[in-house]
């Protein structure tokens, strides 16, 4: 998917005809407005150009907010190597065996900076970046879990699942929970179902929860996981398997979409709950062999159904560079322009929803400054900024833009094996717990 390219709402829902229009006015239909600068204006612009945001939805509702918990497997087997560079001190970690018990070793990363929970949280923090501040809130949460007769006292492992920081906009809260995530390490096995209750329970704003409840947010889960469920029932896959899906099942019910992300062999080669987990919640699976690669796929997840979002100087016939569309809806994007005036066009678009375009007028003065960009876009100008400023300074060093997309399009490739070989396996996996997708629910 291509996601190329807010106080002055632009909303437009058009059809081809007055009698289509008709028709299609109890349809979903895609929406887009642009919120900065405002239409009409003189501006100057920086070395990157002049910078343009707004939002997009496909599925003609309105620009609804959203609310989306983290779920983190803090499982033992996250100590685990990623496979990648996660902290970026130059070298990859390795696996290697440590004794962690008496008669009993672990496979670790020997650089824990690159371990499998070392990409989860870094995978979390790259969300952030993917998300607008302003209408999104987020909540993070882990899960492992001891048996009964195991738990160690006085630990935060002691818990089958907990909230690190609930629902907030406040992300630099976010990432301090992150940090701690990291610095207390991974312990136990691995209880899904009580990542997914506890993060429905988040999202709901129930009692006994710690977030205020938003009824109105789109509601998701992101989930984690290397593994398959051990627990709560010891020695009884099938068992484990159900009580997963029973809490999918009920995080359905509360319209909930959760979105897996199955992390390594061990997670694939039993990915029935991470697949099942999806589809009974009509999210998204997402299978990654190489665990480290969830960073770069975290960013490609999308929460409104827009197949396209482009932002255009029609002017001079060139795209915005760098520009980027959020899990969210949100877009922005550097426009260079043209001595006087500048027409700008916006167009969102989805397999489903249809097209929506918004078109603006700038007029460009060299001699004048560019538009002040408001606090609550701070965020997003300056990560645009550092890309352009970076990608410069890759064109410098002779780095091609293709052979980035060409790394891309091959891991989507891998992506969409992997997916195939993975529902597969889950299908082979319900024959053999005998469980039967369709007859998960509540009693």
């Amino acid at each position: 998917m291509v996601r190329t390219a807010r106080w002055l709402p632009m909303v437009l829902a058009f059809g081809a005809t007055a009698a289509a229009a008709a028709t299609a006015a109890a349809e979903p239909r895609a929406q887009v407005q642009v919120e900065f600068p405002g239409d009409g204006i003189v501006v100057g612009q920086s070395t990157c150009g002049v910078f343009v945001a707004g939002r997009a939805v496909a599925r003609g509702q309105d620009f609804r907010r959203f609310d989306i918990a983290v779920v983190i497997d803090i499982s033992e087997s996250t100590r685990g190597p990623s496979g990648a560079d996660i902290d970026g001190d130059g070298r990859v970690g390795a696996p290697e065996e440590k004794r962690v018990g008496q008669g009993y070793t672990q496979v670790v990363s020997s650089d824990p900076g690159d371990s499998i929970l070392a990409a989860e949280v870094a995978a979390a923090r790259r969300l952030l970046g993917q998300v607008d501040q302003r209408l999104t809130r987020v909540a993070v949460i882990t899960f492992s879990g001891f048996p009964p007769d195991m738990v160690p006292i006085g630990s935060v492992h002691g818990r089958n699942s907990v909230t690190r920081v609930p629902l907030t906009s406040d992300y630099v809260r976010v990432e301090r929970a992150l940090d701690r995530i990291l610095a207390e390490g991974p312990a136990g096995g691995t209880h899904m179902a009580a990542g997914i209750e506890r993060a429905t329970g988040e999202l709901l704003g129930s009692g006994g929860f710690d977030s205020p409840p938003d009824p109105d947010a789109r509601k998701i889960v992101l989930f984690f996981t290397d593994g398959q469920p051990t627990l709560p029932h010891m020695n009884d896959p099938a068992a484990n398997v159900r009580a997963v899906l029973e809490a999918a099942a009920r995080a359905r019910l509360a319209t909930i979409r959760i979105y897996s992300f199955a992390l390594g062999p061990q997670a694939l080669d039993g990915p029935i709950a991470s697949v099942d987990m999806a589809t009974l919640t009509g999210g998204t699976f997402i299978p990654v062999r190489h665990a480290g690669d969830v960073v770069e796929l975290v960013g490609a997840v999308e929460f409104t159904d827009l197949s396209n979002v482009s932002l255009r100087n029609l002017t001079t016939g060139k795209q915005a560079e760098p520009f980027h569309a959020t899990a969210d809806g949100g877009w922005g994007g550097l426009v260079r322009m043209a001595p006087g005036r500048n027409r700008l066009e916006v167009v969102a678009s989805s397999d489903t929803a249809g097209e929506a375009r918004r078109t603006l007028e700038l007029r460009f003065d060299e001699k004048a400054d560019a538009p002040e960009i408001p606090r609550e876009f701070s965020f997003q100008y300056n990560r645009l900024l550092e890309e352009c400023l970076r990608d410069l300074r890759q064109r410098r060093q002779g780095i091609e833009a293709r052979q980035v997309q060409q790394l891309r399009k091959e891991l989507a490739l891998e992506i969409e094996r992997e997916r195939t070989r993975a529902t597969r396996r889950a299908a082979e996996q319900r024959r053999e717990l005998q469980i039967e997708l369709d007859q998960i629910g509540l009693d």
